[in-house]
């Protein structure tokens, strides 16, 4: 393995790169509240994949050299993983089973009970459930979000046991394979938007697999190299990100398209990110989204459908026929909900299942 040189110990340019993640994963599934339905940000589950580059970067950074050494055991990796993704997991997991369970039985008029509960178990426990209760295509219909969760885990698994261990030509073969995985996935199934569901769980591998691998490469190159990133080329590949992730429609063939996203695209962004540094106003924006993007990612999915229910039963009248201004509205409702979940449960829960953490040995940063 490249031996790491100095570097900071806190990127905030790949904090404002989750963030805004996480907020074009928001707009993608609320562009109904904005008028917009199918034609705002369709791309966007492409940010998912991103999510992916940067764990991959980061837990390399965070944790890499510590377990390559033998310095770090499964228990302890186990425990710091489950401290950073658990509690909010499950508490919305949580709000979500009634929630969902309640929409249910509103919009079908009955609750399939015998799949329902053991779904809710599997799901607390951060296991996918095949069970398709309700009829539903999804393997956590309680916050259907959270299945990129379990990948991550997942990919968690492997780092520990086999990828942080790796020298860095059998990483980047395993990259490789990986991606090839992903390339047959992808024209199997149509599309890169895979994993979520029952029907195309088992692609969701090859993609996590491929990102995750590809985020570590560009960690240990960064750190036996590193480079920097000039600010302006850094805001003009976020832009052009957006742009594409917009103008998705327009841009041929989608497997094509989401093969140059996942393959270049993201991992570009990440390499960019590494390398580029914020101003003191634009490093506190980034640490704000930053804190807010996995509560953005997560409470997204019960608050969506209570903002339905609360239009519907208050003013009469379905959520998207309140277009655009309730989408701005619900998107900054989001935003601050999860810096309150932030500050008040998700960071308070992480400190106190690690409150015996000892520092790490190769800097910090979140994954």
């Amino acid at each position: 393995m490249t031996p790491s040189t100095q570097r900071p110990a806190y990127f905030e340019s790949l904090d404002l790169v989750r963030g805004l993640a996480a907020l074009v994963v928001l707009v993608y599934h609320t562009d109904f509240m904005f008028g917009l339905r199918g034609g705002l940000l369709p791309g966007g589950y492409v940010a998912v994949d991103l999510f992916f580059v940067l764990s991959g970067f980061v837990l390399s950074l965070t944790y890499g050299g510590a377990i390559a050494v033998g310095d770090m055991s499964l228990r302890r990796f186990l425990m710091l993983r489950v401290a950073r993704l658990y509690p909010l997991f499950l508490a919305t997991t949580a709000v979500g089973f009634f929630v969902m369970t309640a929409r249910f039985e509103a919009n079908d008029g009955w609750i399939d009970t015998a799949r329902l509960v053991p779904t809710g178990l599997l799901n607390a426990l951060m296991l996918p459930s095949f069970l398709e209760p309700q009829g539903r295509d999804t393997l956590f219909p309680f916050n259907g979000a959270t299945w990129s969760i379990f990948f991550e885990m997942v990919a968690g698994l492997l780092f520990f046991g086999l990828l942080a261990r790796l020298d860095d030509r059998p990483l980047r073969a395993f990259a490789l394979a990986a991606g090839l995985g992903l390339v047959a996935a992808v024209f199997h199934y149509g599309s890169a938007d895979i994993g979520w569901g029952t029907a195309n769980f088992t692609g969701g591998f090859a993609r996590v697999f491929f990102s995750f691998a590809v985020g570590m490469c560009l960690h240990r190159r960064y750190a036996a190299h590193p480079w920097r990133t000039p600010r302006w080329l850094f805001f003009a590949l976020l832009a052009l990100a957006l742009a594409l992730v917009q103008f998705k429609g327009a841009l041929g063939p989608a497997e094509i398209y989401d093969l140059a996203m996942v393959g270049f695209l993201m991992p570009l962004l990440v390499a960019a990110g590494a390398g580029a540094s914020l101003g003191r106003r634009l490093s506190w924006l980034a640490r704000r989204l930053g804190d807010m993007s996995y509560g953005v990612y997560l409470n997204q999915g019960s608050l969506i459908i209570l903002a339905a229910g609360a239009s519907q039963a208050l003013l009469g009248r379905r959520i998207f026929d309140l277009g655009p201004w309730v989408g701005f509205a619900f998107a900054g409702f989001v935003m601050l909900v999860s810096l309150a979940t932030f500050h008040g449960f998700e960071n308070p829960a992480r400190r106190l299942l690690r409150q015996r953490r000892p520092r790490p040995a190769a800097g910090k940063a979140r994954a």
